[in-house]
């Protein structure tokens, strides 16, 4: 009996080989082939369950396949309407549909299947004891070579001209691309090949899940709740209660937490927002919930190390390693903003890899628009005590130093117990929501744990302006000097003075001192007080007298001179921000004016802005962000940077 004669060929002569291809160029080398003794009698399968035409190619010679043992070197090809079975041993089976072709061979790894063209489905059956095949199957095609364990599985392979696509229904398996990557697939998982590239893409794991509760709150606002079989909203639960399926939810002015039994994924629905949570699962490590967003924003935070997915109408977002998600939708657009963690949209068929720092923007036709996600108009960076005063901002960005790679979380007390964001980021910046008050703790770290930042931000609603010029400062008739100290601008001035009983009015006049010819304001009136609104009087001394009026008009007494000093007193603790008024009307640049206290700099929008010896500052800045933004910041040595911020109200088209 003739021994077996087996060309011996390495991997990266598998990868290149392509028997009877003609699209290689001529200059190329003919394709290595597996050479086998015409006498070999060692079987490596059986070809059975033969149906139309299929042909057996065996030492040169090519006739009507019948079933029986195949050999090393063995060729197999069907026609249009040709099927055929190979059986291995281990009861693996691998099964050719129509029009393909494929060799038999082997290597030091197992069985070596080259398949030209065609489909081939391969099945490893589970035995009782759980044990698979004996063998390993390796599939080669000219785009890569695929590994398929003797553990039970079901792999299909499709080989066209230009490409192939290998899908895992059952199994794991291991393959090698041309450029000589090795990539991993598990079920549910398909590889598409080509000559240039390999990529591995994940379908929806198809998991019976047990349904779990979902409990809603109120966080800030007013929350409602509907019934599925009714039409009448309430308000949620001040403890907050568990939705039944089916249930809609909507804020108004304020926001929703929509949390997960026994997961850390989290659903917030922000002001003006409805949705109906049309369900929630869970088994082993999957977290799944249902939500038809009907209008506004949906933020979402998948759950770390977890397989967590948002199922929307005509859209699924999923993430395997924990995500920061907003959600918004504006009629039949749906837009997707990552923060942390990369995810998959997936609209039917299609897919959609979606990495951290980008936004998709899905139309009516279901496709999908990348771009770069902008970071917040207002930064932050690392530091303990940064302080933001602000009425209605939306996000701000922390920002670090660094390249790389890192995972970012955010939450509101400083053991990190009350976590709102988490995940990976790809560059050193990440938007967050800002808190309308209270503080946000935050810190930065590689893989391997190492610091790379950390900080807190105190957020507060910016008081109403405080500045002297709104107290009405009371200046007592008599002979002692008043003196006035103010901080932004001249203030209100009320003047009094004693009754005189045969007086009808009285006329109170204000001279600068040094110039009694002609006062600088004059007023009659008929109470024992004359109010002088801000700003009327400047700094400087002045000299001031009332006179009582007779019904006709006569004076009854001389008016007698008091003292009065307006003085500039640069003692302010905080910013004081006389211009633009919050929520007044955007420009191409806006007026920006008031004081900032002693050894403060200052900056509006990034740009530094000189204060006079009184650390006053009058100029013009242009707006930035949508909706339109100034932002002061001040920093003084030893002292956390304050951020105010003014929202103006964007001008119409």
């Amino acid at each position: 009996m003739s021994p077996v004669r087996v060309l011996a060929l390495s991997l990266l002569v598998l990868l290149s080989g392509c028997s009877g291809c003609e699209r290689e160029e001529a200059a190329k080398p003919p394709p290595a082939v597996v050479e086998v003794d015409a006498g070999v009698v060692v079987p490596i399968g059986r070809l059975e369950g033969l149906s139309g035409d299929v042909r057996l190619e065996r030492g040169g010679k090519v006739g009507p396949a019948v079933e029986g043992p195949l050999l090393a070197g063995d060729a197999v090809e069907t026609g249009e309407s040709g099927s055929a079975t190979v059986r291995f041993p281990g009861d693996r089976t691998v099964e050719v549909g129509s029009e393909g072709r494929f060799a038999l061979g082997s290597d030091a790894t197992g069985v070596v299947m080259k398949v030209e063209r065609g489909i081939v489905l391969s099945r490893v059956p589970a035995k009782a004891d759980g044990a698979g095949s004996k063998v390993t199957l390796n599939i080669l095609t000219p785009f890569g070579l695929t590994r398929v364990g003797p553990e039970p599985s079901e792999v299909k392979v499709a080989v066209a001209e230009d490409s192939a696509r290998v899908e895992v229904k059952l199994g794991a398996i291991e393959l090698v691309s041309k450029d000589g990557k090795t990539l991993r697939a598990a079920q549910g998982d398909a590889v598409d090949l080509s000559r240039e590239r390999a990529q591995v893409t994940s379908a929806p794991r198809v998991v019976e899940l047990a349904p779990i509760p979902v409990t809603v709150r109120a966080t800030s606002g007013v929350a409602e709740v509907k019934a599925k079989d009714t039409g009448r909203w309430r308000k949620v639960r001040r403890e907050g209660e568990v939705l039944a399926f089916g249930d809609g939810v909507r804020t108004k002015g304020g926001e929703a937490v929509l949390s997960l039994k026994d997961s850390g994924t989290v659903l917030t629905l922000a002001p003006g927002a409805e949705a109906v949570l049309e369900s929630a699962g869970q088994q082993g490590t999957i977290d799944e919930a249902r939500v038809n967003l009907l209008q506004g924003l949906l933020a979402v935070q998948l759950a770390m190390g977890r397989e967590s997915r948002v199922v929307l109408p005509g859209m699924t977002v999923e993430s395997g390693s924990g995500a920061r998600l907003e959600i918004r939708r504006t009629g039949a657009v749906m837009q997707v903003a990552a923060h942390t963690g990369d995810v998959t949209l997936r609209r039917g068929e299609a897919r959609q890899e979606l990495r951290a720092g980008e936004r998709a923007t899905v139309g009516s036709d279901g496709n999908a628009k990348v771009e770069p996600l902008e970071a917040a108009v207002v930064a932050v960076r690392p530091g303990e005590g940064t302080e933001v005063f602000h009425r209605g901002l939306q996000e701000v960005a922390l920002t670090w130093d660094g390249e790389g790679d890192a995972v970012v979380e955010a939450a509101q007390d400083a053991a990190f117990k009350r976590p709102v964001l988490w995940g990976r980021v790809h560059r050193p910046s990440v938007n967050v929501s800002a808190l309308a008050r209270g503080t946000l703790y935050w810190r930065v770290r590689k893989d391997d744990g190492t610091k790379v930042a950390a900080g807190s931000v105190h957020f507060a609603p910016e008081s109403p302006t405080s500045s002297l010029a709104r107290v009405r400062n009371v200046v007592p008739e008599g002979p002692e000097k008043t003196t006035i100290f103010y901080q932004d601008k001249p203030p209100a001035v009320t003047f009094t003075y004693g009754e005189e009983p045969q007086a009808r009015t009285y006329r109170v006049a204000v001279y600068k001192a040094g110039s009694l010819a002609t006062p600088v304001v004059q007023r009659t009136v008929s109470e024992t007080r004359a109010a002088l609104e801000a700003g009327q009087l400047g700094e400087g001394s002045y000299l001031w007298s009332v006179t009582p009026l007779s019904q006709a008009g006569a004076a009854l007494k001389g008016g007698r001179m008091n003292k009065l000093e307006l003085v500039y007193d640069n003692s302010v603790v905080g910013l004081v921000v006389d211009s633009p008024r919050q929520g007044g009307p955007a420009a191409e640049k806006v007026r920006a004016s008031g004081v900032a206290p002693v050894n403060a700099r200052l900056s509006i929008n990034g740009r530094d802005v000189p204060l006079d010896a009184k650390h006053r500052f009058d100029t013009w800045v242009p707006p930035m962000g949508m909706p339109p933004l100034l932002v002061f910041k001040m920093t003084r040595p030893g002292a956390p940077d304050v951020l105010t911020v003014r929202t103006l109200k964007a001008r119409g088209p």
